[in-house]
């Protein structure tokens, strides 16, 4: 299906009261037909002072995710409306199946979250409590390629930024639980409150970021000195009163202990004196224990507490199976967008579902359905992306009509084409 303008914006009246009508002519291709379909309508949008395109196509996007059946894949198509900011794309040739990834990569990552994270903090209609999921193959704990140098690169660029503009941070990890014999902290964890306390802040004397650490990293000190990045664990007791924002790496119970006592009370004491807490990577379930520990009493309350924090960033892969995590189909992304320069501008976060797409060794996410204020549903996801890494040049982008589509006979030794892809599931083996 496509749509275009076939004559020109209609205005009429001024002001508050301005009201835009889009004629446009929509073709429809059916599938059987050779010759589309094509059908000319009216939009008109509700009365506003319109004075810039990102105004128009906020108020296209409430006017699609309010009917009666939103079409996914029509949002995809109005996020790139010509002269709107570009606030949704992610960059070519991510290669986010090779790992260790290229520091630019690295850096795309670290400064969409610190973005995020600022506005965030920046809003007081946002809530106090702040959720970032982040997991590419290295920022997965359950995958083979995690590495915490990531991890900790993208809490130090957190901290130093807002530490730049003049908020104090505190970055907590969770230290040792449980009791007697089974006390120990989550090995993803293991030693990651040291490795923050010993690696490069650039916070020395002479160095960008002089003075932020206080007097942490100076060998011989007479009590402890604290700067604008502060170091802690998960407890109400290691907040201070100045504290402005608290980064929680990855928050997790274990067998036997609950980590929802000391976050719950910390989160508490944080809210009570105005700062944000922010936790990276949550794994806030229950862990199957004995001794009544994380049983059926007090689990509304977990559940409510987990369910409290507000997402603000969002970002993970998907994959064709769940075996081996390979090769990557597409990606969901949400970032809080920045505060609208008229209420009229105004959007909720949206969820972006990206088709992967790769062919002679280039690599490009392309929108092919958008989600305001939700993640897409299982059924969405499989209903807009096709089975198969798909190539750049092919035309048949997204939608239904890409995911239901036959896939191409497989070939047999000796005869046929080569797969497109080399990430082609359902290529045969070469031998």
């Amino acid at each position: 299906m496509a749509a275009e303008l076939h004559r020109p914006l209609e205005l009429s009246g001024a002001g508050a009261s301005r009201v835009v009508t889009l004629h446009l002519t929509v073709s429809v291709r059916e599938r059987g037909k050779s010759q589309p379909i094509e059908l000319a309508t009216s939009v008109g949008l509700p009365p506003a002072p319109y004075e810039s395109v990102d105004e128009l196509r906020a108020a296209l996007l409430t006017l699609q995710a309010a009917s009666d059946a939103p079409a996914p894949a029509a949002g995809s198509v109005l996020l790139r409306l010509p002269g709107a900011s570009d606030d949704w794309s992610l960059p070519d040739d991510l290669w986010l199946n090779s790992t260790p990834y290229r520091r630019s990569v690295r850096n795309m990552f670290y400064l969409d979250v610190l973005g995020a994270m600022e506005r965030a903090v920046a809003d007081p209609s946002c809530s106090r409590r702040m959720r970032v999921v982040i997991t590419p193959p290295e920022l997965n704990m359950e995958m083979d390629t995690y590495r915490v140098g990531t991890l900790l690169e993208l809490v130090r660029e957190a901290a130093l930024g807002f530490a730049q503009r003049g908020l104090a941070c505190r970055v907590c990890v969770q230290g040792s639980m449980g009791q007697g014999a089974f006390t120990g902290v989550p090995r993803v964890l293991s030693g990651v409150n040291k490795l923050l306390a010993m690696m490069d802040w650039q916070a020395n004397a002479g160095e960008d970021y002089e003075g932020a650490l206080g007097n942490l990293q100076q060998p011989r000190r007479e009590g402890l000195v604290e700067g604008l990045v502060r170091l802690g664990a998960v407890g109400p007791a290691e907040l201070a009163p100045d504290d402005d924002v608290v980064i929680i790496l990855a928050p997790q119970s274990m067998v036997g202990a609950s980590i929802f006592e000391p976050l719950s009370a910390m989160v508490e004491q944080a809210e009570a004196q105005g700062a944000a807490v922010i936790l990276i990577n949550p794994l806030l379930q229950d862990r199957q224990s004995s001794g009544g520990v994380m049983s059926v009493r007090g689990r509304s309350e977990r559940l409510a507490f987990a369910a409290s924090f507000e997402e603000i960033y969002h970002f993970r892969l998907l994959y064709s199976g769940t075996t081996f995590m390979f090769p990557i189909l597409g990606a969901v992304r949400m970032a809080r967008p920045p505060a609208p320069s008229t209420p009229t501008a105004a959007l909720p976060p949206t969820y972006v579902l990206f088709q992967r797409r790769e062919s002679e060794g280039a690599e490009r996410y392309e929108p092919v359905g958008s989600f305001s204020g939700r993640e897409p549903t299982a059924e969405e996801i499989t209903s807009l992306l096709p089975r198969r890494v798909r190539p750049l040049n092919d035309d048949d982008i997204g939608g239904g009509d890409a995911a239901e589509a036959p896939d191409e006979a497989p070939t047999t030794a000796g005869g046929g084409a080569p797969p497109a892809s080399a990430t082609d599931k359902f290529a045969p083996p070469s031998w």
